[in-house]
């Protein structure tokens, strides 16, 4: 049998790794060939790159092996970059928790067409042991992954120096916030002790050596195991080919379908109620201003005249309206209060509406001050000038 590891899908002049293995799992024969020269074995399992595929871990509830990778997709919904039907999902045949590999369905397919011999395609990261705490690793293509004592497991940049990897601080860093941080990191690779050590310093989290890995060394038992995409897109004999996820997902598309139409029944009887109201209302503005004496055939204008003929009362009583001059700043100030010092030029009051002329304001600071005037009742209207801004406000008619 052979075995060949794949960064990406194959090229005929790229040279990829490959091995050869007895029947009893003893490796015979290894190289670094293109395509044409790889030896001639019937059943061929490729080892896809670490850096492309994710293997995460579920926690999924007993059920039939055929409905397994359904379980999974649906488990595995937010955490994919890519939309579902741009993700190929392949599910680890036994184990607790379950173990999921996700990895591009372009390369899957890509590689499954360029070499029909494959049999298995399975995640390099998938093989590698799993120790108490995390096991940092190698990849066969000069990159670095951390397995996870649950199965899961992520990938990470090269190592650079003495210096841990961005990716791998962040992820400590996570844990630590979430109370899962492992207790030891296994360092499966050759390093020095000084530097378990200065790591170890460094995040808090004891860093010790481990044996050497490497992905042509995994055991029978980690290859047997491992998430096979290829046998992920393999439709079940006596199941037709969607009717699982159809049976997993009906409930759901029932409540949801329900959940629509109420919410739709909702909305047509809450804008049926809000169109009444606001037509009981129009009509009331209208019988006051047309009882009072006022000119009206309209809800605003009835509005407009009814806030007009309250004005004149209130002066003729030696009273102020809501929009006469003072009224209308006091009502402005606090939100003008949140202005630079000296950025008030002018303010000029004419047919009750006060004209502002403000110094030069950056969008944020006149945009806060149009909100915080609106807030208090008041309409605004900017307009860029010579000198910064010139603003008219007067008093929202509903607030008159």
């Amino acid at each position: 049998m052979l075995r060949v590891f794949l960064a990406a899908a194959p090229i005929a002049d790229r040279p990829d790794a490959w091995v050869r293995y007895a029947g009893d799992g003893r490796a015979t024969a290894h190289g670094r060939d293109v395509p044409a020269r790889w030896p001639s074995d019937a059943t061929v399992e490729i080892v896809l790159a670490a850096a492309h595929a994710r293997v995460a871990a579920l926690q999924l509830p007993p059920m039939p092996p055929n409905r397994l990778r359904d379980a999974a997709r649906f488990a595995l919904e937010d955490q994919m970059a890519a939309s579902a039907d741009e993700a190929a999902i392949a599910v680890a045949p036994s184990g607790r928790p379950v173990v999921a590999a996700i990895a591009s369905r372009a390369l899957v397919d890509d590689i499954a067409h360029q070499l029909p011999r494959a049999a298995r395609i399975v995640p390099e990261s998938a093989l590698a042991p799993r120790n108490a705490g995390w096991t940092w690793c190698a990849s066969g293509d000069g990159s670095d992954f951390v397995r996870r004592d649950d199965g899961s497991a992520f990938a990470i940049g090269p190592r650079h120096g003495t210096e841990l990897s961005p990716e791998l601080q962040a992820a400590l860093a996570q844990a630590r916030r979430t109370a899962s941080a492992p207790a030891l990191v296994h360092a499966a690779f050759d390093v020095e002790p000084a530097r378990l050590a200065a790591w170890s310093e460094a995040t808090g989290v004891r860093f010790v050596p481990a044996p050497a890995w490497r992905w042509e060394d995994a055991t029978a038992q980690a290859f047997a195991g491992a998430p096979d995409f290829l046998a992920a897109d393999a439709p079940s004999k006596d199941v037709a080919p969607g009717s699982h996820a159809a049976r997993l997902f009906r409930p759901a598309l029932i409540l949801g379908t329900l959940a629509i139409a109420f919410h739709v029944v909702a909305l047509v009887a809450q804008w049926t109620w809000l169109n009444v109201t606001d037509w009981r209302l129009s009509r009331e503005l209208v019988r006051q201003a047309t009882a009072a004496g006022l000119p009206a055939t309209t809800a605003v204008a009835a509005a407009a005249e009814i806030a007009r003929r309250n004005a004149e009362l209130r002066h003729a009583a030696s009273k102020s309206a809501p929009f006469d001059a003072l009224p209308l700043l006091a009502r402005a100030a606090p939100a003008f209060g949140e202005l630079p010092r000296g950025t008030l030029k002018s303010a000029h009051y004419a047919t009750n509406a006060w004209t502002l002329e403000i110094g030069k304001l950056d969008a944020d600071a006149l945009s806060r001050v149009t909100r915080a005037l609106g807030r208090a009742g008041i309409e605004a209207v900017a307009a860029p000038s010579s000198s910064g801004t010139r603003m008219r406000i007067t008093l929202d008619p509903t607030a008159r």
